[in-house]
């Protein structure tokens, strides 16, 4: 199954690895699944860097094999 990408989404940033490589979003909405979030796919902002632990943040909804995950995500605002 190819990966599939479409619909903006928000959520808030639930945790993050010590090391910065992983994240969790919990989406806005109740009882959606937490998604899963690579550095690679934090954009990074100009003043602030990546977004962090308890951050407003718009993204990229995705769904491949793995599962439901988050693209191109940002700090809303």
């Amino acid at each position: 199954m190819a990966e599939t990408c479409g619909r903006s989404a928000s959520g808030t940033v639930l945790w993050r690895a010590p090391c910065g490589e992983f994240s969790l979003i919990t989406p806005d909405g109740e009882g959606e699944a937490d998604l899963f979030v690579h550095r690679s796919d934090m954009a990074a902002q100009p003043l602030g860097g990546t977004p962090g632990e308890g951050d407003a943040v718009v993204y990229e909804l995705c769904a491949d094999v793995g599962g439901p995950s988050a693209r191109n995500v940002r700090r809303s605002g």
